[in-house]
């Protein structure tokens, strides 16, 4: 028998045994486990998973769809004499066993007709069979939902005029539509987007419960009309107690707006000491609007940038967006840890006079400043790119260096890690490192777009942003010495909620590179070619990125997020070097300031989505590409812009910098890290949670690196379609991870099933793996 058919069938042998484990021996007499719940649907558009919800009693959770993990952990500890530790995992892992009860699948037969009814299967007939084998019940609820109701005619009783016209003209965008299907989410959906309608337009103090529905539902012809109704507010006559007035819907303006920057619930009684007018102009220059600071002593931030953040306007209408708007664009200054909008309504205001169908508003913000300076020092556990280590930072934070919201950041960096050689040539004889980094980086984020292009030219929703960076960082290893020189430009906007957008249209960085005899000897024949990837250069390029992501936080839904990269390096300098005179080396690469300087194009993406079954139980797919291409000046990617294979966040069955280039196998004698022009890489992972903060993953990875050119000194090394079945690694695996929420903890133990640098009739695993055949990952946060 072949190896690999031998391996797949212990494996499904396995699967077998997990899957047909009978926990329901150890039941009572005329006692049923209930091991499954069916849906059988007919003459209904209401889905299964709509229905399943509304279960009053589910069968045991299980593990990938069939292993009862909790139910058998319950039933070990439940033999034999109870111990602390039986109980512990009988009442904290375990899970009892689910016994079949004929009354609450009654209960859910009345549940699945009260959710019909509510989808317009007035006439809906739903009844269950039961099952019983071997002390197991399985159910079947059977739905049929015979003709539906439709929606006919909207009828309005609206008392009040002046509220009737806004309700009319917008009843184009009405969600209850003549002939589709009675969904009594949808008036509840109806409710909620005219109330927040009229909020947009004015109406402050409308709300939802002003507005309800009377359905007739007798035509004889699966047909119901509504009556849509909307009351007039009540007010409570003074001196009667059971007396009430009915009065009109207001539309209200904004009269003021009033900021208190400094505000403290203690101190809200003592009048401030000063007062600052600010007048903003809309983009025409044409309409002035007029914004009072309260305060004690001189602003700490501009007033132009505090108004920049409100979308609220003295003689606009109140409209709740803008509110929630200027709650958002407040929070993202970073300069206030306290933020409050309130509305009172004016009885003299200075816009107009209030009658029964006008109000006016004094918008007042309470904002109360965080510290503008921060000393933090922190300590972190590393994972990059799967090297661990520790580090130390020290960070300083200014939130208001320019008095426009601006933050600076200073951070002092040190780390010891594991990467490279692990030989005698540790940093510090006595600890388990073997590598020293030491850096400094600043920085200073600016709340705008530092562009001659005026912000108008973006939507205020856009909030953009710009940010400066300048760095250089020291990393000692075994095998080479590195120093980095950075100075980066960028700036960021939202396009939409989901969509946003990244560009830098400066980024420079040096790198130098010293003591590098350990890697030139692992190098295999000291080839050029991967030497050029370590050696001194230059990059002066630009940037951009693109984010869509659908998650919402908070959120138990699926979702999927995209992030894509391009950039170029290299051709301005290329194109203006003989009218700088640059001078070319050795190799005839142009140099700045004695550094050949790369040329390279390079995009990639990474697209993910998250099957999320429940709370406890999510399915993860990853899908990733990227090529970059070295031309011109030096025809080789700098090993910080190449990609790699293997690793805790990657292909977890080969340790990082150890897989590919495409099928080239590679020494033990000699080791080196390995890089590539070219990278492509799937994984499938599930989640799930088994106890408190414990949860656990089984995956699966695929993928590799490769060069673009062909190397003779690295057979099979080069990109080739037509080998690309075989050039692809397999690994498969399992996790467990610590989930602090805040923190997240994981260990990924996997193995090879398919390594491309055997020949082609040993690519496969052919034997049940041994723990020694395991690469153990430790990570920090979720590979993806």
């Amino acid at each position: 028998m072949h190896p690999r058919v031998l391996y797949i069938a212990s494996l499904l042998v396995l699967l077998h045994v997990l899957s047909s484990c009978n926990p329901a021996r150890r039941l009572p007499e005329e006692s049923y486990l209930l091991t499954r719940n069916a849906i059988e649907i007919e003459e209904s558009e209401v889905q299964r998973s709509e229905l399943t919800r509304f279960y009053r009693q589910r069968p045991n959770r299980r593990i990938l769809g069939f292993y009862r993990f909790h139910l058998n952990m319950y039933q070990l500890a439940d033999r034999g004499k109870e111990t602390r530790f039986r109980h512990w995992m009988k009442n904290t892992i375990g899970e009892a066993p689910v016994i079949y009860e004929a009354t609450l699948a009654n209960n859910t037969v009345r549940q699945f007709e009260m959710y019909l009814h509510s989808k317009g299967y007035f006439d809906a007939e739903v009844d269950y069979t039961e099952e019983f084998r071997r002390n197991r019940a399985r159910i079947t609820y059977h739905v049929k939902g015979n003709t539906p109701y439709t929606f006919n005619e909207v009828f309005f009783n609206i008392p009040d005029p002046f509220l009737k016209g806004f309700i009319l003209e917008d009843t184009v965008n009405t969600l209850i539509q003549s002939a589709e299907r009675y969904d009594t989410d949808v008036l509840h959906e109806e409710r909620n987007r005219i109330a927040r309608n009229l909020r947009n337009k004015g109406f402050y103090r409308f709300s939802r419960e002003f507005i309800y529905f009377q359905v007739d539902s007798n035509l004889n012809k699966h047909m119901v009309n509504l009556e849509m109704r909307i009351s007039n507010p009540q007010r409570t006559v003074v001196g009667y107690r059971d007396s009430v007035v009915q009065e009109r819907h207001k539309r209200y303006l904004i009269d003021q707006v009033l900021l208190l920057p400094e505000y403290s619930a203690l101190t809200s009684h003592v009048p401030r000491q000063d007062t600052t007018l600010y007048i903003a102009r809309d983009r025409r220059g044409e309409n002035e609007f007029e914004y009072w600071f309260h305060h004690n002593g001189p602003l700490r931030i501009r007033p132009s940038v505090v108004v920049n953040h409100l979308m609220i306007r003295p003689g606009d209408y109140f409209q709740v967006s803008r509110v929630e708007q200027s709650y958002s664009f407040l929070s993202e200054m970073r300069n206030y840890r306290f933020i409050n909008l309130q509305f009172t309504e004016l009885e003299e205001p200075q816009l107009g006079v209030p009658n029964d169908t006008l109000g006016f508003l004094q918008s007042t913000i309470q904002l109360n400043r965080s510290a503008a300076n921060a000393f933090t020092i922190e300590a972190e556990g590393l994972n990059t790119a799967g090297n661990l280590g520790v580090a130390s930072n020290i960070l300083y934070q200014n939130r208001n260096i320019f008095r426009g919201a601006e933050i600076f950041n200073l951070r002092l960096k040190g780390a010891l890690e594991v990467t490279g050689e692990t030989g005698t040539d540790e940093v510090f004889q006595r600890l388990p490192f073997n590598t020293l980094e030491l850096g400094i980086e600043m920085g200073v984020d600016f709340p705008k777009l530092l562009l001659p292009i005026p912000l108008e030219r973006l939507s205020r929703n856009s909030r953009p942003k710009s940010s400066i960076v300048a760095g250089v960082n020291f990393r000692q290893r075994p095998d080479y010495t590195r120093y980095i020189l950075n100075l980066n430009y960028g700036f960021e906007w939202n396009e939409t909620s989901r969509k946003r957008h990244f560009i830098h249209p400066i980024e420079i960085s040096s790198v130098r590179v010293y003591n590098d005899s350990i890697l030139r000897a692992n190098i295999p024949d000291a080839n050029p070619f991967i030497l050029s990837r370590f050696r001194d250069h230059f990059i002066l390029g630009m940037k951009y990125t693109y984010m869509y992501n659908t998650q919402k936080i908070g959120k138990i839904a699926d979702f999927m997020y995209l992030r894509t990269n391009f950039e170029s390096a290299g051709n301005l300098l290329n194109l203006a070097a003989d009218g700088l005179n640059l001078s070319r080396d050795s190799n005839g690469s142009y140099n700045v300031f004695n550094i050949p300087f790369s040329q390279f194009l390079k995009g990639d993406a990474d697209f993910r989505y998250y099957r999320i079954f429940d709370e406890r139980q999510t399915l993860v797919f990853r899908a990733m590409g990227g090529i970059g291409v070295p031309y011109g000046n030096v025809e080789v990617l700098p090993f910080i812009k190449s990609y790699y294979g293997g690793g805790a966040n990657g292909l977890r069955a080969w340790r990082i910098y150890t897989l590919g280039p495409g099928s080239y196998p590679g020494t033990d004698e000699i080791r080196f890290d390995r890089y590539g022009d070219i990278k492509l890489e799937a994984n499938i992972e599930y989640r799930f949670k088994f106890y408190g903060f414990w949860h656990g993953a089984f995956f699966l990875d695929a993928g590799n690196v490769w060069f673009v050119r062909q190397n003779e000194q690295f057979p099979g090394g080069e990109f080739r379609f037509s080998e690309l079945h075989n050039d692809i690694a397999i690994g498969g695996g399992l996790g467990v991870r610590m989930d602090f929420n805040f923190f997240i903890l994981r260990v990924d133990a996997a193995v090879p099933m398919k390594d491309p640098a055997r020949i082609a009739s040993q690519q496969w695993i052919s034997s049940w793996p041994a723990l020694r055949d395991f690469n153990f990952n430790l990570g920090i946060g979720y590979p993806f």
